[in-house]
């Protein structure tokens, strides 16, 4: 039994159990209703029925007699010998090494259910869906194996078993089955009830549970067992239809006296099924002892709502699921989204906490790394190409604008000039927009100290003299502009790239949407082999981004009451909350970091050294559609090359540029894009994502 209390978390294991239970009952115990009884009374009066079934029933107990005697006879047949067996209900004393061999099935099967969760969560599976089943197999571990035999058994042997007192064997072993499955069920089922409640419950309090759980299976057990042997002795009789009603009736006050223990913890979880405005009602109701007598109809309400909380639990680690029950909330609280929106552009954030989620870099402060594996999927491809020398020394890395591409290689160049010092590393930040080949080989030139006037022969030439050296161009992006004749600086870098060097490692970071036009352009088959597409970040990973520097900040995190479940128990509120929170930030910024940042500062006021967190709130796509298509094309080039200046603009929409500078002050008014120090218009962070996926509903980009 105290295997329990800390491995019975599954809701769907009860409700399992629970439809199976009743399966199971309905083979053993085949009662009929009442209305059998009439009919059976349309030849007999109900006394004249009673005494033949008397009689029945001292026939039975003295062909018992008789059995025993047979038995001691000498001059008898195998066969003779069988039939005074069974009769004699000796087979029943095989229940003792019947219950050994079930007992030692169940552990069996509960520790290697045990052990494969354990194994699947020492090798760090990541796959959503393995995790949750290893959860469920570890929920079900305890009760498993027995729902196994009492399927098995009710399948093939329950039509085998002969009306006398040793065919009545199979039947009372699974009277045993079933008070162990209902014993581990109860357990489950309050301990669950108290957990609900936020109860929290000391070794003598789980001892207690246990023992008043396994004290009701036990005065449950005996009853079940009548009625069974009635069932099985007798038939459809009057006599078992008594019994029967007697038994449910016991059972019923059996486990309304196990309920009156935790009344009020079964209350506290009856009103997260209900509005507010019931729970005067449901206080009045519980105060009083008729109330106990109806606990039993409150199961089935409990458990509907345990399976609700166990497949939010099942599904918490799946995409798709995080992304929905976001915006699900995000719907359902829109008005008060609303509210708190205002509320928290007129309150003002404290200068020194907004530093530490600024997007731009401040070197006094030590920020710390959220490592999401980047810089060791660039590092084991470098290792293996400085190991043979091979030809593969080209990486491509793309990804989304602010998802921690320059982040990843500052890691990167740092661990390889700790490790291996000998190993020269060029950073070259490409300059927008750098088109052109003698613009290019002037760049690298001037990077790696050699005359490249002649282009890729002068790699070839100076190959065999260099030290070994990682040549970084971030930004690529820049190389290219969508108009005939600008395309010759991409087409230059593809030349550099496909010659054959041995001391020359190349690593490119680039806007997705850019290669994107890029592969479309070229090929993507003809120009890089070794492409590694970032992926976005994991909610953990944005929670981890978020709370951390919100630790060294040293304020401390509340949350908005729009995002605390009033409903939920005391002990889960805050966790719910920081769930819910990160759930909606997580969608709103679609795994991108800075654009999580961002909506952080968005979303937070401080109070003193408090800070206050409420709903993110996200740019409306209704009023990118209200700047008509000339803009959506200026949105379009922006997102391609993601940074142009005005005459860039006009070259690579064939639009009139007074066109281009109304829809440049149109969408700078409306905060989707921002003019940097150099001149250059880029998409905002907190607009990039809307604008991306109104385009693309469009089909006016190219991934």
């Amino acid at each position: 039994m105290s295997l329990m209390s800390g491995r019975l978390s599954s809701v769907l294991t009860a409700s399992a159990m629970l439809v199976v239970v009743v399966l199971i009952m309905a083979n053993i115990l085949p009662w009929t209703a009442a209305a059998d009884i009439a009919n059976t009374g349309k030849d007999y009066n109900l006394f004249d029925l009673l005494k033949a079934e008397v009689v029945q029933i001292k026939d039975v107990f003295k062909g018992v007699v008789e059995a025993w005697l047979g038995l001691l006879q000498k001059d008898i047949t195998e066969r003779q010998r069988y039939d005074l067996v069974m009769q004699s209900g000796l087979p029943l004393l095989l229940i003792i090494p019947l219950r050994w061999m079930a007992k030692w099935f169940a552990d069996v099967v509960s520790r290697t259910l045990v052990s494969t969760h354990n194994q699947v969560i020492s090798k760090g599976i990541k796959h959503q869906g393995v995790r949750a089943l290893a959860r469920l197999l570890l929920g079900m571990a305890p009760l498993l194996p027995w729902i196994v035999l009492l399927i098995f058994s009710s399948l093939f042997f329950s039509e085998q078993s002969e009306p006398n007192l040793g065919g009545s064997l199979l039947v009372i072993f699974q009277v045993y089955m079933l008070y162990v499955v209902v014993s581990l069920a109860a357990e489950w089922f309050l301990l669950s009830i108290c957990q609900g409640a936020g109860s929290f419950l000391t070794a003598d309090s789980t001892a207690k549970l246990e023992q008043r759980t396994e004290m009701a299976a036990k005065w449950l057990l005996l009853p079940w067992a009548a009625i069974a042997l009635a069932l099985h002795l007798l038939g459809k009789s009057l006599i078992a239809h008594l019994i029967e009603t007697a038994v449910w009736m016991f059972s019923w006050g059996v486990v309304s006296y196990l309920l009156h223990f935790y009344r009020l913890e079964l209350m506290l979880n009856l009103k997260r099924l209900f509005p507010a405005s019931v729970d005067p009602i449901l206080d009045k109701v519980k105060e009083s002892w008729a109330f106990v007598l109806v606990l039993p109809l409150l199961i089935p309400l409990l458990l509907l709502m345990f399976v609700r909380v166990f497949f939010t639990q099942l599904l918490a680690d799946f995409a798709w699921y995080q992304s929905l029950s976001a915006r699900w909330f995000r719907i359902k609280t829109k008005a008060a989204g609303e509210a708190d929106e205002d509320e928290v552009a007129v309150d003002v954030i404290c200068e020194d906490y907004q530093r530490w989620f600024s997007t731009e870099k401040d070197s006094e402060l030590k920020l710390p790394i959220i490592d999401t594996g980047l810089s060791a999927a660039i590092r084991k491809d470098f290792d293996a190409w400085n190991a043979e020398r091979s030809e593969d020394n080209v990486i491509l890395i793309t990804g989304e604008r602010g998802i921690g591409k320059s982040s990843a290689l500052i890691r990167f160049t740092n661990g390889v000039a700790q490790d291996d010092p000998e190993i020269i590393i060029k950073r070259i930040d490409v300059p927008p927009k750098t088109t052109s080949q003698d613009a290019i080989y002037q760049l690298l030139g001037n990077a790696l100290e050699i005359d490249m006037s002649e282009g890729p022969k002068a790699l070839v030439r100076h190959d065999a003299e260099m030290v070994p050296t990682i040549v970084i161009l971030n930004k690529a992006e820049n190389l290219f502009l969508a108009e005939v004749g600008y395309l010759q600086g991409w087409r230059t870098l593809l030349g550099l790239t496909n010659t054959k060097l041995n001391n020359v490692y190349w690593l490119i970071t680039i806007n997705n949407q850019s290669w994107a036009y890029l592969c479309n352009v070229f090929g993507r088959e003809y120009q890089m082999r070794n492409v590694i597409r970032v992926k976005r970040w994991t909610q953990t990973e944005i929670r981890s981004l978020i709370l951390s520097r919100n630790q060294l900040s040293g304020y401390r995190l509340q949350y908005d009451d729009v995002l605390i479940d009033t409903r939920s128990p005391v002990a889960g509120t805050l966790r719910n909350a920081e769930q819910r929170y990160f759930s909606l930030l997580w969608d709103g910024c679609r795994g991108l970091p800075m654009a999580a940042l961002e909506l952080w500062q968005g979303s937070v006021k401080t109070k003193g050294k408090n800070v206050v967190a409420s709903i993110p709130q996200l740019p409306s796509s209704s009023r990118i559609e209200q700047f008509g298509p000339k803009l959506m094309f200026v949105f379009a080039a922006i997102v391609t090359h993601e940074n142009l200046t005005t005459e860039e603009l006009v070259k690579v929409t064939n639009m009139q540029e007074n066109v281009i500078r109304f829809a440049l002050k149109s969408a700078l008014d409306a905060e989707v894009i921002v003019r940097g120090s150099d001149g250059r218009y880029r998409i905002t962070t907190l607009w990039y994502h809307t604008v991306v996926s109104s385009l693309n509903r469009k089909n006016m980009l190219h991934e």
